[in-house]
């Protein structure tokens, strides 16, 4: 592997997030985007005939990402390190973006005060953006967390997949239940 592909293959590993094409020939210094494309797919084709865990993804706006096999997310995602996010700040972020663009005090009036925290560590995660509106903020999530979550980047499609998302977990749960009523089990 020569040194090009090797700055490449890091740049997209220690980001942890989709870099744009012109943010991998910066960083990396190749002199034309040509080269970068050529590297990337040969990265991206050297992942797949391995079949292993990682690969690399394009997405819109000639953005890539180097991620773990969505396949594989679910049985070894528990040895990660405490997640990104608590439990009460991914219910704000999704609140956040089923209602967007929404006003920071409504959201504090639905969620609470502790929201308040929520929303500074949503931005400083980069998943939301905030913009002053009179005493208090508008907010809206950003491209990083469409990506990021696999959701697309146009907000009313996103809504829709959010929804349906939750719609699916919901039965899920409540054929669980039934199951467990089947076996006997009280909740």
């Amino acid at each position: 592997m020569d040194e090009e592909t090797r700055l490449v293959e890091a740049a997209l590993y220690i980001s942890g997030r989709p870099l744009s094409i012109h943010e991998i020939q910066q960083v990396t210094q190749i002199p034309t985007l040509k080269r970068v494309r050529e590297i990337i797919q040969q990265l991206a084709d050297d992942y797949m005939s391995r079949k292993g865990a990682l690969e690399i993804v394009r997405l819109p706006r000639q953005r890539y990402v180097l991620q773990l096999d969505p396949q594989l997310s679910e049985e070894v995602g528990k040895l990660a390190p405490q997640g990104l996010l608590s439990l009460g700040e991914l219910k704000t972020l999704i609140y956040i973006a089923l209602s967007q663009p929404i006003l920071q005090s409504n959201v504090v009036i639905y969620r609470g005060s502790h929201s308040y925290k929520h929303i500074k560590t949503l931005e400083a995660h980069g998943f939301i953006e905030t913009t002053p509106v009179g005493r208090t903020k508008e907010l809206t999530t950003t491209e990083m967390f469409a990506d990021y979550f696999g959701f697309d980047n146009e907000v009313e499609k996103l809504k829709g997949q959010l929804r349906q998302m939750i719609r699916k977990i919901r039965i899920e749960q409540s054929e669980l239940a039934e199951a467990s009523k089947d076996l006997g089990y009280r909740e």
